[in-house]
């Protein structure tokens, strides 16, 4: 039997008698949520939610950049709404909204969610939906359960904000999605990368979303007040609040994992096992594959036969890690970052093991400084909507947004350029009026997973912009909606999302 059928069996028997074997790395991931109180534990509230909801329809499954861009006419827009407004998945968004309501992080609600069975729920183990570790409990082959119905939380908001604002209701659609803009801050701080990823990804798609629910407002009868949207900004709070990234930790559980596989797969020798190791990381490696379980034991005994020993291995665990950690904690531009990793100078064939488990954290990296820009440009995009709101005209600098709608610029965590402590802001302009000869501004956009376009805009718009991935000032003539770009810049306003919709709505493309 593979590990996969072994975590699945065991499950099933250990729920029925709600203990099951821990051991010293599981106490170690879950030792952080165990002193928490009951009244902050927002999975108390939403995970019997996520229980009951009914599963997306096909059509939107795995498929989050078809949500964001249906609209009332989209062909899966009646199926979307009959799901995202039935009673399962209305509960839902109430016990969203419960477990965000508290914005202080002293006393805000924390995902606490305790890997494997001891402590859980036995329904929500029955309904797989919890971070299941099968018996014995090995961190590395974790089946997320409950991650899988984050996303479909995800989506369910995004559907609910589209309809909400077809109804002129803009506030409560912004609202909404603030809140899973602090759920996947929750998550976020969770203990494995890939809830990290996926807190970190929530979170950059709700600030995106709601410069994108602006964006629409500002193009119809525009119903927000700046009163409304200068709240909003306040709550994206970076100095004290939920959105102060500096109290993001680097996540050590996938560490964790490698060590404890480590212990159990070497011998007294301190080499690999020949009789555990090839077998062990075989059913590990074909978790989720398990008719690849025969052609990864080949592979396996020849990667035992190669391996560093014991001693090396768990050097080279923590060194990884003490090098990620220095990393984390150092500035954007610290030359720390012109050099590789120590994960990306491992080698493979003395570390297959560790390569095995450990992701590349690496893709946090840039992930958290994505989430920077759009934290900082959502409020500077949304200052300038709100002084165009109440003043009634485009602002001839950002400089006039302070101290009204917003406190601070903010930094642009793409531009290289912090001589004698710069801090440099993003751009902005307003084209015609700030453009050459007074022309219409074109830009190329690149959006993700989609065909570029161009568009040209007018002294109706105003165009806000971080220097993205390449760190150089392109103008906005090539703008993208991430950070990941080699080429152009990152356009934080007018949104990559909305335009993308309009053109798809223009060119009979629509979703």
């Amino acid at each position: 039997m593979n590990l996969f059928s072994r975590v699945l069996c065991g499950a099933a028997a250990l729920a029925l008698v709600s203990v099951a074997a821990a051991d010293e790395f599981t106490d170690r991931l879950n030792a952080a949520y165990q002193r928490l109180a009951d009244s902050r534990r927002a999975e108390n509230i939403i995970m019997p939610a996520i229980g009951n909801m009914q599963e997306p329809p096909g059509i939107l499954l795995g498929r989050a950049d078809r949500v964001l861009l249906l609209t009332t006419s989209s062909p899966a827009w009646a199926s979307a709404t009959n799901w995202s407004t039935a009673e399962s998945q209305q509960a839902v968004l109430e016990a969203l909204a419960t477990i965000t309501e508290e914005e202080n992080p002293r006393r805000a609600m924390r995902f606490a969610l305790p890997y494997g069975i001891n402590g859980v729920s036995t329904a929500w183990v029955r309904k797989e939906i919890h971070a299941e570790l099968g018996d014995p409990p090995t961190i590395a082959a974790v089946q997320m359960g409950y991650l899988n119905r984050m996303q479909w939380v995800e989506s369910l908001v995004h559907i609910e904000a589209t309809r909400l604002a077809s109804e002129g209701d803009y506030e409560q659609a912004m609202e909404m999605v603030f809140d899973l803009a602090l759920l996947g801050r929750m998550i976020a701080d969770r203990q494995l990368a890939q809830e990290v990823q996926w807190g970190l990804g929530a979170a950059s798609n709700a600030m995106m979303r709601l410069r994108d629910l602006a964006y629409v407002d500002s193009q119809k009868d525009s119903v927000l007040t700046g009163e409304f949207i200068k709240d909003i900004i306040a709550r994206i709070d970076m100095q004290r609040g939920m959105f102060r990234l500096d109290r993001l930790r680097l996540p050590v559980g996938d560490q964790v994992a490698a060590e404890q596989m480590a212990s159990r797969v070497f011998g007294r020798t301190g080499t690999p096992d020949q009789s555990i190791f090839p077998t062990a990381m075989a059913e590990l490696a074909a978790t989720s594959r398990p008719l690849r379980l025969f052609s990864e034991s080949g592979r396996w005994k020849d990667a035992a036969e190669n391996h560093a020993s014991k001693s090396q291995t768990d050097s080279t665990i923590s060194g990884i890690y003490s090098d990620w950690s220095i990393r984390w904690d150092a500035d954007t531009f610290d030359p720390t970052f012109r050099t590789p990793s120590a994960y990306d100078r491992l080698d493979p064939s003395q570390y297959a093991m560790v390569k095995e488990i450990v992701p590349d954290l690496d893709d946090l990296f840039v992930l958290r400084r994505e989430l920077d820009a759009e934290l900082v440009g959502t409020r500077v995009a949304l200052a300038v909507r709100a002084l165009i709101i109440e003043a009634g005209s485009m602002p001839s600098s950002l400089a006039l947004v302070r101290p009204r709608y917003v406190s601070d610029l903010g930094v642009d965590p793409y531009n290289p350029d912090r001589r004698a402590s710069n801090m440099p802001a993003m751009k902005f302009f307003v084209p015609v009026r700030d453009t050459v000869r007074n022309q219409l501004h074109t830009m190329n956009v690149v959006p993700a997973n989609r065909t570029n376009f161009s568009v040209r805009l007018d002294n109706e718009q105003f165009v806000l912009y971080s220097l993205g991935g390449n760190e150089f000032d392109d103008r906005a003539t090539i703008v993208s909606d991430s950070g990941l770009e080699q080429a152009g810049d990152y356009l934080i306003w007018p949104p990559v999302l909305g335009l993308l919709r309009e053109y798809l709505q223009d060119t009979g493309g629509s979703e």
